[in-house]
């Protein structure tokens, strides 16, 4: 490992570190307790890899693949908390809001997996090449999922001052390195992976400091979104349900 991912690892660490105790401090996991407990875990596992990588290298790669597979579920609960307190509450959406946000995750799920099954990778069959396929589709889903809500979340009363959007933003910016690095990895090995992993350690180092900078801040506080707003943003999800839709029949 070079001397620059070395530093960088460190740095990242002692972020993840910092953002855990001030979360802890102001009692911000009181409201964002799936965020709290993901950011405990990276924490954790950032020392570990590095200790491992240090002490006990030979671990080292079962030890990284499998701190990914926990990782997703406890990405999914973010993006579920995150959903949650950007549609709360449901009764002032437009009849059918819902209905056509549902149809664009479909359809984004359907084009990752159509992805998924064109692009199998360099080495289809092994099992850390169908890791890496997994990260990228992963990775395409969550950036849409959170790119939707840095885009869309002021319709429902959420500033950009405030905390859920910066959670949004943070993880925007580094699973749109991951999706960079993850289908490049996928297509040509993991020799490119671990030749760009600097490039992805600085995308989440940006999410760190985003994170560090909200949380650090007054949170704003969240306002009721006009009816003009909610009827924009349901134009807004149907033209893109449509193309979706228009897509998947090209398919």
């Amino acid at each position: 490992m070079s001397r620059l991912v070395w530093s960088i690892w460190t740095i990242n660490a002692l972020l993840q570190w910092g953002l855990f105790i001030l979360v802890l401090r102001k009692s911000n996991w009181r409201q964002h307790p799936a965020f709290a407990i993901y950011v405990v875990f990276c924490s954790c596992k950032t020392s570990l890899l590095m200790w491992v990588r240090l002490f006990e290298y030979p671990l080292y790669a079962s030890v990284n693949w499998g701190t990914r597979i926990v990782t997703l579920p406890l990405l999914i609960a973010v993006l579920v908390e995150v959903f949650a307190a950007v549609f709360r509450p449901y009764s002032t959406l437009p009849n059918g809001t819902l209905r056509w946000f549902r149809t664009v995750v479909t359809a984004l799920i359907f084009i990752t997996a159509v992805a998924a099954l064109c692009f199998p990778g360099h080495a289809p069959g092994d099992w850390k090449n169908t890791v890496m396929v997994l990260d990228r589709s992963a990775s395409i889903i969550f950036c849409g999922a959170f790119g939707f809500t840095a885009l869309f979340s002021s319709f429902f009363g959420i500033p950009w001052q405030h905390r859920t959007y910066g959670i949004g933003v943070g993880f925007l910016l580094f699973m749109s390195v991951n999706i960079f690095i993850a289908s490049i990895s996928a297509t040509y090995g993991i020799a490119i992976a671990a030749a760009l992993n600097a490039v992805s350690m600085l995308g989440y180092t940006l999410a760190l400091i985003t994170w560090i900078i909200y949380f650090a801040v007054s949170d704003a506080p969240s306002r009721t979104a006009t009816l003009e707003q909610l009827k924009r943003l349901k134009e807004a999800l149907a033209y893109t349900a449509q193309n979706a839709e228009s897509y998947r029949e090209l398919a």
